[in-house]
This record gives structure tokens, sequence and C-alpha cells, in this order.
């Protein structure tokens, strides 16, 4: 008798327990999903640049709306127009990028080193501060560098600098490439003084201890111990830092545009609005080309670099404070004034700025709450009313937490899903396509993201509706950039999850659904509120990512004061941006003690 019946017998009994397991459904479901909102996009984003559109025929007689050409990237690369629109703006992002992420990146390790490594007081209190800049809107750091720095000759009224000294500044401190790489700086360093201190917490302080008594000096420890250990570190956080600046858009805008100073990531806004899409496309293709590379060229160098400096082993290990001995205050005060001065300071400004009648003049009898209870006027603000008696401005406020709520909510649920999916299926190719292509989004500059849901989604596919204009969409690309953010937190949580659990409710008789609900939901609560205040904080702040998506009936805070300050309308742009800093700050604090105090209960319940 042959065995190929049981063989096919057992082979059917394998596939049917393989396709009927929700948790293969599930991964085969979001895969899919996935790889229509992420993928494709970037597929769709370059055909849209190989092929003619409906809007071309005004540039070429040859135009054939859908045909092959190669016109676009001609037109942005060899045309006489190719060192404006592409040249310059690339130059411009290059240069920009990589001064303030130097800057940032040194800022970051020293005051990494403080807090991680010295034995500074008042680091409990400091460390909030030194994130501060990185939680609140860039937007908010340039409206408050263009309050101190505004020059009258580029237009609009003096700034606080012109207003004290009698002087105006140098031009190059009110716009253009040095203000620009300043803030990108301010904004960014928080993100690198993160990066860096997870590396100092890894060095074993034995290891300069037996040096300094070998008769080492501190220099010689720092150049051949200290900082060949965090190098892998310094150089990921680098890239990683570089890789955001480039796609930074607000900044750049606000601080680069009067004196016609254009990065990539404007002339895409400013190439969309001349009704260029094509062109615009390629410039969205160009700059995610560089933040992909940046991205391989940190893991290649991390993957090469950081075995050799292993310093957590089997033997135990160590990481103790350096005496400051006399500098502790010094320091303390140095670290504390340089924190007011990038966290709280711009914050002060914005507040100042949004009472201030006329705008630059700094005097107590220019004060007024007009704009923020006042009614419409016509002498003032172009008849615009103040925020609190402005519909525009309180319908973008419901917009603005709707979205960040259910933004925050979806991502951080479909992340729990998604981590938990690719840690009890960890030996699953397909699960680890799902991980892979679930972080996909955070190598991509927002702007450029946004371009992408613009190009598939302007118009009707198939059973897909245009979304263009809608809420959906700006919920749908909110979950999809935050979940690199809510996966990770995920997978950390779920892996401290046992499976034994779960396993006893399953011989009860327990569905899938029921278990995820009733076991890993609440002991992954600590994770999922995380994640949760992660997307809920991104999202509020999030301008780049949604400023191509953006309709009147759809707008935020976020797009409302950008609106304002295109306008000239510097006091209700300040007070929009001031009112979303706050609500940041608010909403991290807020799921910050929920997330503590859950994971609190959670480990009474456990003891």
């Amino acid at each position: 008798m042959s065995d190929a019946p049981v063989q096919n017998g057992r082979f059917d009994s394998a596939l049917r327990r393989f396709v009927t397991d929700p948790v293969n459904i599930a991964l085969a479901i979001l895969l899919a999903v996935l790889t229509y909102l992420i993928l494709w996009p970037f597929f769709q984003l370059i055909l849209e640049t190989l092929t003619w559109g409906d809007g071309d025929r005004r540039l070429s007689r040859e135009a054939v709306p859908g045909a092959f050409t190669w016109f676009h990237w001609l037109q942005a690369t060899a045309s006489p127009i190719a060192g404006k629109m592409l040249y310059g703006p690339l130059m411009n992002t290059l240069l920009t990028g990589a001064v303030s992420t130097v800057m940032a990146l040194s800022a970051g390790g020293v005051l990494a080193w403080c807090v991680v490594r010295s034995d500074m007081p008042g680091k409990r209190w400091l460390q909030p501060i030194l994130t501060l800049p990185y939680i609140i809107p860039s937007f908010a750091i340039a409206l408050a560098w263009e309050t101190v720095f505004r020059s009258p000759k580029v237009g609009g009224q003096p700034g606080l600098y012109e207003s004290f000294l009698g002087v105006g500044p140098p031009e190059w401190l009110s716009y253009g490439a040095v203000p620009i790489s300043i803030t990108l700086a301010i904004h960014y360093f928080p993100f690198a003084y993160l990066l860096v201190a997870g590396a100092l917490a890894t060095i074993d302080s034995q290891m300069e201890e037996s040096a300094l008594i070998s008769g080492a000096g501190k220099l010689t420890i720092l150049r051949r111990i200290t900082f060949p250990v965090v190098a892998p570190a310094f150089v990921a956080a680098f890239i990683l830092t570089f890789g955001k600046t480039i796609g930074q858009f607000a900044l750049p805008f606000l601080l680069g545009a009067p004196v016609q100073f254009h990065t990539v990531a404007t002339m895409i806004y400013a190439t969309l609005a001349l009704g260029l899409d094509s062109l615009a496309y390629v410039l969205a293709v160009v700059l995610i080309a560089i933040s992909l590379v940046a991205i391989w060229l940190s893991n290649r160098f991390v993957d090469q670099k950081s075995a050799r400096f292993e310093t957590i082993g089997g033997k135990g290990f160590r990481s103790r404070e350096v005496a400051l001995r006399q500098w502790r205050w010094p320091v303390f005060l140095a670290v504390a004034l340089f924190g007011f001065t990038v966290g709280i300071l711009p914050l002060i400004l914005l507040a100042v700025q949004s009472v201030m009648l006329i705008d630059g003049f700094f005097g107590l009898e220019n004060l007024t709450w007009h704009f923020w209870i006042g009614g419409s006027t016509p002498d003032i603000a172009f008849g615009e009313p103040g925020v609190f008696h402005n519909n525009n401005i309180l319908g973008a406020t419901y917009n603005t937490l709707k979205l960040a709520f259910l933004s925050a909510v979806i991502a951080s649920v479909f992340g729990l899903v998604i981590a938990y999916i690719v840690v009890r299926r960890s030996n699953n190719p397909l699960a680890r396509a799902l991980d892979q292509i679930a972080f996909i989004p955070f190598l991509f500059p927002t702007i450029a993201f946004g371009a992408m849901y613009l190009t598939l989604f302007a118009e009707p596919v198939g059973p897909i509706p245009a979304l263009y204009g809608t809420f959906t969409l700006l919920v749908l690309i909110s979950v999809v950039s935050r979940l690199p953010y809510s996966v990770k937190t995920g997978v950390t949580a779920v892996t401290q999850i046992g499976k034994e659990l779960e396993e006893a409710a399953e011989v009860a008789g327990a569905s899938w659904g029921m278990r995820f609900r009733r076991i890993v939901m609440p002991l992954a609560s600590a994770g999922l509120t995380s994640g949760m205040m992660v997307s809920f904080v991104g999202v509020m702040r999030e301008l780049s990512l949604i400023i191509l998506l953006i309709t009147p009936s759809t707008r935020v805070l976020m797009t409302a004061g950008f609106g304002y300050a295109e306008e000239g309308l510097t006091q209700l742009s300040n007070a929009l941006v001031l009112i979303v800093a706050v609500l940041t700050i608010l909403g991290e604090l807020i799921l910050w003690r929920i997330g503590k105090g859950r994971l609190t209960r959670l480990r009474e319940k456990q003891v």
C-alpha cells in the first residue's frame, strides 16, 4: 500500500490548520493592506514621474496622458530650469542638513554625557526640559526665531533684536542658511541626545578605571576608550538626524522663502502650487533616495563597527558617574540655561508675540488680547476674529484633537497586533516582511510621503474612491506614518508576555480574539499607552506630512497657523502654534501618567 494518501492527508491537514489560524489570517490581511498603503504609493510616485499627466499638455505638444516619457526627469535634471528647480535646492538641503546635524549632535552629545555619565545635580528636572524642543512643533522654533531676528529689509516690522538694540540684525542671521541650520539643530538635538545617551549608558566604567590606574590621562581615556565605544551610536545618530533634517518643511519655508532660499522640501511645495505635479514628484523621489541612502549607510556602519566595541559581557557590568567636584553647579547652571533658551524661551516669545497689537512694537502700550478674545474688526488682522471667536480656528482645533486621538488609538492597536504577529511568528518570513514594511514610513521624508499619498488617492482606482480632500485621508496617512513607533513599542511589550497564559486560555476554549483582548492587551497596556502617547504627540504637531493633503474643510491647527504666517498675520499664527505646543506637552504628560499608573498596577498584580 502506498503512503501517498497518508502524506497527502497530513499535508491537507497542516495546510488547513495554517489557513484557518487567526494569526496567519491577520498576517495575510495586514501584509496585503500595508503593501498597498506603503509600498504601492512609492511605485505609484515613480510611475507618475515617468508618464504624461493630464496637465502636461501645456508643457509639451507631445504629451499623451498615460504614455511613457523621460520628459519630467530631463526637465528637472538637464533643462535650463534644473539649477533653480533641483540642484540649487539640493545643495541647500545638503548644506543645512549637514551643518544642523553636526550642531545637533555636538549639543546632544555633550548634554548626554552630562546627564548620563556625570554627577551633575538636577537631572530629574532637566531631562524633560531638554526634550521640549523636539516635542513642540518645529514651526514654533522658527516663529520664535523670526520674532527676535526679523529684518524689515525683507518686509514687515522689526524684530526684538532691532527694537531693543536700535540696529537691525545681519541679513544672514534673519533668513537663509544660517537661521535654518541653527533652528533645525535646536529642534533635533534632543533626538541626537537620546540616541547618544543610550550608548553612553552601556559603557563599562571598569575599562576607564583600569586605564586611569595605568596612568592614562582623562583626555586619552576619552579619545581611546569612551569615544570609540560610542562611535557607532554617534554615526547612527548623525545619519538618522541628517535624514530627518533634509525632509523638514516648516523651518526652511518660514526662514528661507522670504529670500528665495529653497530646499528640496520647500521646492516640492512650491512646484505643486504652480501645478507642475510631475516635476514635484521627481523632487520627492530624489528626497526619498537621499534618505534611503542615509539609512543604508547608517545600518552598514553600525553593523560593521558595533561588534568591535562590545562592552557588556558575562563578567558583570558597572557604570559609574564621573565626579565633577567644584564644577557640578556651574555645569548644572549652563545646562539649565541652555534648556531654558531652547525649550522654554521660544514658547514665551510666541506668547508675547500673540498679544502685540502691532507687530514689531514691544512696548506695554502695544499689548492686547484681541487676537485671543477679540471679535471681527476691519482695521485689525483684515477683520479676522481672535482665536476664541474664530469659527475657522475652533473647527481646526476640533479637527486637530480628533485627528490626533483617532490616529493614536488606531495606530497603537494596529501596531500591537503587528507586534504580536512579529513576536509570535518570528520564524515566519512573512512576519519578518510585515515588520520591515511597517518600518518603511520612518525612512520616508514626511513631505515626500504626503506626495506619495497625493498620487495614490487623488483619483478613484477601482473600488477605492478618491480620498483627497477628506478627513479619512488625513487619518489614514497619520496612522501609517506612526506605525514604526507603535510597532516597536508593541514588540517590546509583547516580548515580555509569556505564552503560558495564552496556551492555558486556548485549552479552556477561548478564541484567539478573546485571548488577545483579555490577556495580551491588558498585559501590554503600558506599551500600548506608550505607543499611543508617541502617536498623539507626533500627529498633533505634524505639518510636513499633511500640508499637501489639506483642504479648507480639513485643516488643522498647524496648517491654519501656517496659512496665517503666509498671509502675514503673525499674531494669530503664533497663537495657534502656541496652542499646539501646549496641547502636545499636556498630552505627553497625561498619557505618560496613565501609562505609569497602569504599569504600576500591573506590577502589583504580578507580585
